[in-house]
């Protein structure tokens, strides 16, 4: 038997047993992909749950078993934090998705497709700006807390002010500024995908409803919305789960403070690790907040499915 005979003998006999050349060798180009994010996307939240369960300084850990949870459901200081970040997070969602709808039903709406393209060019500019200039540019500018800033120029012009707000920098202030910032909340890619869900609702639909006479507001609600569920679900998920851990305005201005009064979950997890060395009980937050994310957006998978097939 020749060599050529003897290699289709043993190909059709690998083959008769499970055994896939091309999938072997897929796996293999996939494989250096695999280990890196078994080793930068696991491995650390591995580690961190297992540290959250110990007095962890950065150099040693030592194990004291629920210690670092317990005193985290004593700790009010955290739960303030988490307050200010549901806050802020909802007010965020509500206000950015609501925006960011009605400027896409404008769009879509629009009898002039030349220029309703180039809004859209212009509203995608935002996203070419980095996330830090735009921070830099509210809180020394727009959001000064002098006369010269931008916003209490413009108030007491208008006597509704006599004296300059502190606004990031004022205990009664500082969670209005930051849900104000970036007003009117509408640069960016979300507005394109709301777009393209408008886009998705069928012609025949929109005649109909044309015929029959249903006003703007009715069929925004009855035909528009439930076609821009699964939209909804993307935002409500990631706007969360990025609501809860986001701390770029603490970080860069305010600090948590004044008084703890901007303190949010992500940077309070930073406050604790860096400032007092406290790695391990910084861990068991991030692994509470990691738990609570992961309930809201398995219950929240589940109701939208079931929504979703009853209709």
């Amino acid at each position: 038997m020749t060599d050529t005979a003897n290699k289709t003998v043993k190909r059709s006999w690998l083959r008769s047993h499970g055994y896939k050349p091309k999938g072997f060798w897929g796996l293999m180009w996939i494989l250096p992909g695999i280990v890196m994010l078994l080793l930068f996307s696991y491995y650390p939240p591995i580690r961190a749950i297992l540290y959250s369960f110990t007095d962890w300084n950065g150099e040693s850990a030592i194990w004291n078993g629920f210690s670092n949870y317990v005193a985290l459901f004593k700790d009010t200081l955290f739960w303030k934090a988490f307050l200010n970040s549901v806050v802020l997070t909802l007010t965020g969602m509500v206000l950015g998705n609501v925006m960011t709808i009605l400027l896409a039903e404008l769009l879509h709406n629009s009898r002039f497709k030349k220029t309703s393209s180039i809004f859209r060019f212009f509203f995608i500019l935002p996203c070419l700006v980095p996330g830090i200039v735009t921070m830099l540019l509210w809180a020394n500018i727009i959001f000064a807390a002098s006369d010269a800033g931008l916003m209490n120029t413009v108030l007491m012009k208008l006597h509704l002010i006599k004296e300059p707000l502190t606004w990031y920098y004022g205990t009664d202030t500082v969670l209005y500024s930051l849900i104000l910032t970036g007003f009117p909340w509408v640069g960016g890619t979300s507005f394109l995908i709301y777009l393209a869900g408008l886009q998705n609702i069928p012609e025949s639909v929109v005649e109909a409803a044309r015929l029959d006479g249903i006003s703007t507001f009715k069929r925004l609600i009855h035909i528009d919305f439930p076609y821009l569920l699964g939209q909804l679900k993307y935002f409500l998920i990631l706007g969360v789960i990025g609501g809860i851990q986001n701390y770029n305005l603490q970080f860069m201005i305010t600090k948590g403070g004044p008084n703890y009064s901007s303190m949010v979950p992500g940077y309070y997890i930073y406050y604790q690790a860096f400032n007092y060395g406290k790695f391990g009980y910084a861990c068991s937050v991030g692994v509470f907040l990691f738990v609570l994310l992961l309930a809201f957006t398995i219950f929240t998978n589940k109701r939208m499915r079931t929504t979703e097939d009853i209709q």
